[in-house]
């Protein structure tokens, strides 16, 4: 679950929420033979239980053909999202350093960016 109030935790799987509108989680979950009863949840842990068992199953040899399959499927989605994310810097010049550093920004972009400030 995201949180959505300061004082309420979110969970690990925050990462993997969709939109509840697109009805993807139960779709999935139902397709693998867990329904939730009419206006109730899911049962506990069902989501991570079934991570769990997709990436045991998707490890097995046997599998090959249907991981070919998704692997396709998901580059076709990811080719179709923005692919130029910006980095996040916090503003202390360490965080910049360290941000070159890695390759998150290149040495030229700091450039115009610190001459922009100058003019």
């Amino acid at each position: 679950m995201v949180a959505t109030k300061t004082d309420q935790k979110s969970t690990a799987m925050d990462y993997l929420s969709a939109p509840r509108s697109e009805g993807l989680v139960v779709a999935l979950l139902t397709i693998l033979g867990f329904t939730a009863p009419k206006n109730g949840r899911l049962p506990a842990g069902v989501k991570y239980d079934s991570l769990i068992a997709m990436r045991d199953v998707f490890s097995l040899s046997e599998s090959a053909e249907i991981v070919s399959m998704i692997g396709g499927r998901i580059a076709e989605l990811q080719a179709g999202r923005k692919s130029e994310a910006k980095a996040r810097i916090s503003a202390s010049p360490d965080s910049i350093l360290n941000a070159v550093k890695s390759g998150k920004l290149s040495l030229d972009e700091l450039k115009k960016a610190l001459a922009s400030l100058e003019s």
